[in-house]
């Protein structure tokens, strides 16, 4: 296993079930209604599997899930043969690892004045990754993602980043320092954990370093900062970030895989 994983064992029910109101903001990240299985090491997934009280049926915004780690190879067969599919990757980044170093793009704080913009590019990254299975681009997202933005500004450190092109924004990265990021640090050992929250990128800009120049400077102060390990989610099926990513330093960490509807 991965020697940045956590200690995992079982739990006395390994099933779990959650509901969210549509206009929430995690509805934007999954289905409303999703059941959770909690693997651990030696469990009988394919047992557990067989036995899972499901809900949903042909009910789109119902969803299954499964996170087991990327190397626990083994799972993959068992969960394909139930219909799963890998969709979510939670990747990890060591400090030090993978600098580009070759962009000029302008790098800027996130500032009120450009709230808009960088809704409208948060926005659009998760149409962009509603193709790929897990994401969903909801009535409410636009809101709820200028809350979350407009969080972010009240902050005492900057953690939003702007990349300016010929005077004009083109790009958009946010990151959770620690203690905004105690939600996800329980799937990693080391500590302390820092989470990338976004890169989002203009179409029209796709391909010309500005990607790379967000995420140089993001890494560049998450190491000064004395990060042990920066995680993110990305979507496995899409072939512009699982590469992206790869080349600047994360690897597979966990693998959610999902079943959607659930039954």
């Amino acid at each position: 296993m991965d020697p940045l994983l956590p200690a995992m064992a079982p739990v006395d029910d390994p099933y779990s079930f959650s509901e969210l109101p549509e206009d929430a903001l995690n509805a934007t990240w999954g289905a409303l209604r999703t059941h959770s299985l909690h693997w651990h090491p030696g469990a009988d997934l394919d047992d557990l599997l067989r036995r899972w009280p499901l809900s949903g049926g042909g009910d789109h915004d119902t969803a299954a899930l499964v996170t087991v780690p990327s190397r626990a190879v083994e799972a993959a067969d068992v969960l394909a043969r139930h219909g799963f599919a890998p969709l979510l990757v939670t990747a990890a980044r060591l400090p030090g690892r993978g600098y580009d170093g070759r962009s000029t793009v302008k790098i800027r704080p996130l500032t009120p004045e450009h709230l808009d913009v960088a809704v409208e590019l948060n926005l659009d990254t998760a149409r962009f990754d509603s193709r790929f299975g897990m994401v969903t681009a909801r009535p409410s997202s636009a809101v709820r993602l200028r809350e979350l933005i407009t969080s972010l500004l009240e902050r005492p450190e900057p953690c939003g980043w702007l990349a300016e092109r010929d005077g004009e924004v083109v790009g958009f990265l946010y990151y959770d320092l620690p203690g905004h990021s105690d939600w996800i640090a329980t799937r990693t050992s080391v500590r302390p954990v820092a989470y990338l929250g976004l890169l989002g990128v203009r179409e029209d800009a796709r391909g010309g370093g500005i990607g790379a120049a967000l995420t140089d400077h993001a890494h560049e102060r998450l190491d000064d900062a004395g990060v042990g390990v920066t995680l993110l989610h990305h979507a496995l099926p899409n072939p512009l970030s699982t590469p992206f990513w790869y080349s600047h330093g994360y690897r597979p960490l966990w693998t959610t895989w999902q079943r959607r509807p659930a039954r």
